[in-house]
C-alpha cells in the first residue's frame, strides 16, 4: 500500500530555498514513483507516519497514520518523485535483506536498514545493487563531500574497489558518552565532617588492589594533581575492621587528604582537576554503596554505584577495561564491532584476549560487593528504562533505587527532566596504549547503516536514486535531515555552540510537539514523526543536539575537551600522546566488506552465528554458578568456548578482508 498524503505542502514552506544542483529546472512535470524499503524493526522508525495521534505542521498541513512523514513529503516536493514506501513496518532489516535476496531486490529501487553495510556491500559485489561511485558526475555534492572524507570513502568501498552503499554518519570528531554521577552524594560523602553516615555493617570485600606494589600506579601524570604516596585505598579499606559506610567514606577522605592538595577532597572526582584511578572510583562506588539511608534520606532507600540506560546497553561496562591498563573491547562504537587494530595493523578479535577475561573477573567482583545495578546485566535485550529510574524518579515517594554512575550520553543524561543533580566527570587516569592519561574509548563514528540502489531498477529509476542521494548531501537537504522542515527553522537567530561553530536554530515548534509526542525526546521527534535523522546515507551534524542539550551537559563537552581527554577517530589522532601501538587510537573499520567465499565460510562458524558469546561473558560477571549456566572457570576454558567456535578462521577471513581494503 502506498503511503502518501493527499494534501500538498504549503507554497511557503518552500519558498526562497534554492537546491543545489537538485532543481527540476525544466519546471513542473508529473512526478515518477520511487519505491523505498527501509527496514529497522520499528513501525515507528520508517518512511511512514505511524502514531496514532495526527500532527498538525506549522503550515496547517495534518499529517494521519499511514501518510508519509512530512520531511519525505517535502523531499517528493523538492525532488519531483513520488516516494512509495513497501516496508512491511516491523520488519528487522536483516529479515528485509532475506527476503528481498530471494528476488533479486526487484520490488523497490532503494534498500536500507540498520546494521546492514556488510550485507550491502556483499550483495553490491555479487551484483545485486548498483555501482554508486560509477555515477559520482550525476551527484556532485557528494562527490565534493567523499573527496573531502577520504576515510569514509575508503571505509564505505567494497573488497572489489567499488562503492555500493551510503553510510549514516554520525557527528565523528565528538565524544560519544560521558562519565555522569550525582554531584552532591560525592560532596556529601567527602566534604561534610558532619556527615551522619551509615553504620550498617556490609559484606565481604571481593575487589582486590589493582595497582599494588608489584604493579605500581604512576605518582605523576602530566596535566594532574601528583599523588604523594603509593598508598591503595582498596588495600586500606579491605583492611578495616569495621567495614560500613561510615568507616568506608572516612578512610576514603583521609587517604585523599593525605595523598593530595586538594581544598576539598571531592575534588579528586569533580572537576577540571580530577584525577582519580580505578581504585579510587571503586573505593568511591562502595561508600555510595554503603550509605543508602544517608544519601537517599530513606530508612528503605537503595543505590547502586554503577548502572546502564537499559539492559541493551549492558555491553558499556566492558568499555571499562580502558582503566584497567588500556584494555580494548570494542573497535568502533557498535558492541558487534570486536576487531581492534594491533601494533602491526592486522586485526585481532577482542572477546577471547586474556586481558579482556581478566577485566570480566574485575567486573564480576564488582558485581559480587553489589556495586552493579542487577538489570543492567541481567537482559542483553531488555529495552526498559534504567536511567529515567535511577536518575529521574527522586521525586516519587514510593522510589526507593537510586543510581549514582551511568557512562551515556550527556545530551539525554543531563537532561534537565531527569535530575539536576548529574554533572559529567573526567575518566579515571590509566595507563592507556603505555601512557598514563585521561581516555575515553568511545567516540561517534560510520554507522553500519545506510541505503542502496537495486541494480534490477530501471535507468530511470536509479536516476531519481541518484538524485535522492546527492540531495542529502547538498546545503538544503542536509539542513533538512539534521533540523527539520525550512519553517521549523528559526531564521532570525543562529545557534552557537561549545565548539564555537554556528549552527541553524530550531522553533518552539519542535519543543512543543515533541513533548506531546516523544515525552520531549527531541531526536526521537525528528525521526519518529517528522522523518528526519533517520539512518540514512548522510552526514549527522551536532548542532541540533547541542541546543537542546542543558547547560550542564554543554559544561559536560567543555570539560572534556578543555582537559583534552582522548577518544579514537578514523585518523588515529586520537590523543594528544603517542604510545606504544600506533594504532590504538585508531577506530577499526565499520564495516568488512567479505567476497561470496569469505561470507560462506563465515556463515559456517559458530563464532559468527552463535549469539552466546556476550551472554557467556556476562555469565562471569555476574558470578553464576558454571555447573549451571555456560560459565567458564579460567581462561583456559574460555579461549576454548571461542576456538570450538572457529576462532581461527574466523579471524583469518577478517583480517583478509581487512588486508585487501588497505590494499585498495
Amino acid at each position: 500500500m502506498k503511503k502518501k498524503l493527499l494534501a500538498t505542502l504549503g507554497v511557503a514552506a518552500v519558498a526562497g530555498l534554492a537546491l543545489a544542483s537538485c532543481n527540476n529546472s525544466s519546471g513542473p512535470s508529473e512526478a515518477k514513483e520511487l519505491k523505498m524499503n527501509l527496514a529497522y524493526g520499528d513501525a515507528k522508525k520508517t518512511l511512514t507516519y505511524g502514531m496514532s495521534s495526527p500532527i498538525t505542521m506549522p503550515d496547517g498541513t495534518v499529517v494521519s497514520s499511514g501518510d508519509l512523514k512530512p520531511m519525505w513529503q517535502y523531499v517528493e516536493k523538492q525532488l519531483n518523485i513520488d516516494i512509495t514506501d513497501v516496508t512491511v513496518q516491523n520488519q528487522k532489516a536483516s529479515e528485509m535483506m532475506t527476503v528481498n535476496a530471494a528476488n533479486q531486490f526487484k520490488d523497490a529501487v532503494v534498500f536500507g536498514g540498520n546494521s546492514l553495510a556488510d550485507q550491502l556491500m556483499a550483495k553490491g559485489a555479487e551484483g545485486l545493487f548498483d555501482k554508486i561511485d560509477e555515477h559520482l558526475d550525476d551527484m556532485p555534492n557528494l562527490k565534493k563531500y567523499l573527496d573531502a572524507n577520504p576515510n569514509i570513502k575508503s571505509a564505505i568501498t567494497a573488497y572489489d574497489g567499488h562503492i555500493y552503499h551510503l553510510p549514516y554518519v554520525a557527528e565523528i570528531g565528538n565524544y560519544a558518552r560521558l562519565f555522569h554521577v550525582r554531584k552532591t552524594w560525592v560532596t556529601k560523602l567527602l566534604d561534610d565532617a558532619n556527615a551522619t553516615l551509615d553504620t550498617v555493617a556490609v559484606g565481604d570485600t571481593a575487589v582486590q588492589p589493582f595497582y599494588t606494589q608489584s604493579h605500581p600506579r604512576a605518582l605523576e601524570i602530566a596535566g594532574r594533581p601528583t599523588k604523594k604516596t603509593s598508598e591503595n585505598i582498596i588495600e586500606i579499606q579491605n583492611n578495616l575492621a569495621v567495614k560500613n559506610g561510615k568507616t568506608y567514606a572516612e578512610a576514603l577522605r583521609e587517604y585523599i587528604k593525605r595523598n593530595y592538595d586538594y581544598s576539598n577532597p571531592s575534588s579528586l572526582y569533580l572537576g577540571n582537576d580530577a584525577a582519580y584511578d580505578i581504585d579510587e572510583l571503586v573505593a568511591l562506588f562502595r561508600c555510595v554503596e554503603a550509605n543508602p539511608v544517608y544519601l537517599t534520606g530513606k530508612t528503605d532507600g537503595e543505590t547502586y554505584a554503577w548502572f546502564t540506560r537499559q539492559g541493551a546497553y549492558r555491553e558499556e561496562i566492558l568499555r571499562l577495561g580502558t582503566y584497567y591498563d588500556g584494555v580494548k573491547v570494542h573497535g568502533s562504537d557498535a558492541y558487534t564491532s570486536r576487531f581492534i587494530l594491533n601494533s602491526q595493523g592486522q586485526v585481532e578479535y577482542t572477546y577471547s584476549k586474556q586481558e579482556v577475561y581478566n577485566t570480566l573477573l574485575q567486573f564480576q567482583a564488582w558485581n559480587k560487593e553489589g556495586l552493579i545495578y542487577g538489570d543492567s546485566l541481567s537482559d542483553g535485550n531488555s529495552k526498559s528504562d534504567i536511567r529515567a529510574k535511577l536518575y529521574g524518579s527522586d521525586s516519587v515517594a514510593e522510589q526507593k533505587q537510586f543510581g549514582f554512575m551511568c557512562y551515556d550520553f550527556t545530551a539525554s543524561t543531563t537532561a534537565d527532566k531527569l535530575n539536576s543533580d548529574v554533572v559529567a566527570i573526567l575518566p579515571p587516569v590509566a595507563n592507556v596504549n603505555g601512557v598514563w592519561q585521561q581516555y575515553v574509548d568511545n567516540s561517534r563514528v560510520i554507522k553500519p547503516d545506510g541505503w542502496s540502489i537495486s541494480n534490477q531498477a530501471s535507468s530511470g529509476e536509479k536516476a531519481l536514486a541518484y538524485k535522492l542521494f546527492d540531495y542529502f548531501f547538498t546545503n538544503e537537504g542536509h539542513q533538512l535531515t539534521n533540523y527539520g522542515l525550512p519553517d521549523m527553522i528559526d531564521t532570525s537567530k543562529t545557534f552557537t555552540g561549545p565548539d564555537g561553530k554556528v549552527y541553524p536554530a530550531y522553533t518552539n515548534f519542535i519543543k512543543e510537539q515533541s513533548a506531546i509526542f516523544n515525552k520531549g525526546d527531541y531526536s526521537n521527534f525528528l525521526r519518529q514523526v517528522i522523518g528526519c535523522q533517520m539512518p540514512i546515507g548522510y552526514q549527522k551534524e551536532i548542532g541540533f543536539e547541542y541546543q537542546y542539550t542543558s547547560e550542564r551537559g554543554l559544561a559536560a563537552t567543555k570539560l572534556y575537551t578543555d582537559e583534552h581527554v582522548g577518544c579514537p577517530t578514523y585518523a588515529g589522532t586520537g590523543s594528544t600522546v603517542a604510545g606504544s601501538n600506533p594504532n590504538y587510537y585508531r577506530l577499526a573499520p565499520a564495516s568488512f566488506s567479505l567476497n561470496r567465499n569469505q561470507n560462506a565460510q563465515v556463515s559456517q562458524l559458530g563464532i559468527a552465528t552463535d549469539t552466546g558469546f556476550n551472554e557467556v561473558m556476562f555469565n562471569i560477571i555476574r558470578g553464576l554458578d558454571p555447573n549451571k549456566v555456560t560459565a567458564p572457570q579460567n581462561y583456559n576454558e574460555y579461549l576454548k568456548y571461542f576456538k570450538d567456535a572457529g576462532l581461527d578462521a574466523y579471524q583469518k577471513v577478517y583480517q583478509d578482508a581487512y588486508a585487501a581494503m588497505q590494499k585498495k
